[in-house]
């Protein structure tokens, strides 16, 4: 169904009923990706899941935010992209013009309005480092 509006989505990707995506023709999922049980993708902007990336169990994914400097409260939209076999956590929220790197992992609850460095595990809002993961080779 997603692909009919206008998702790019491989057949060997994993997306759960009841993820809430606000405009299929923003959202890309590469071979393995998945979306796990009530993620909410508000994507404004594009958001790209790479290949054996994972965003589990009620995740955000927020490409969008409002200019507050501005009298009028204009919408800012930025686009997100979660790399390969990066891990994002139950209820973690990624906000706008977030790079997740290839094998990332941002902990549960946690909160990332920076990019997130490929191979390092961080939790806490903000999100923080704690250390390194191991390489994984497909």
């Amino acid at each position: 169904m997603l692909r009919v509006f206008g998702a790019e989505v491989s057949w060997r990707a994993y997306i759960y009923s009841n993820v809430k995506i606000w405009a299929p023709w923003n959202l890309t999922v590469a071979d393995f990706g998945t979306l796990g049980p009530g993620v909410v993708c508000y994507n404004i902007a594009p958001i790209f899941i790479g290949v054996k990336a994972v965003v589990s169990q009620g995740a955000e994914l927020c490409t969008g935010t409002h200019d507050y400097r501005h009298p009028t409260f204009p919408l800012v939209a930025k686009p997100i992209s979660i790399g390969r076999r990066a891990w994002v956590c139950a209820n973690a929220l990624i906000g706008p013009g977030v790079n997740v790197g290839e094998g990332a992992v941002l902990g549960a609850a946690g909160v990332a309005f920076d990019n997130l460095d490929s191979w390092t595990i961080y939790i806490g809002n903000p999100a923080t480092l704690i250390h390194q993961r191991p390489f994984i080779e497909d």
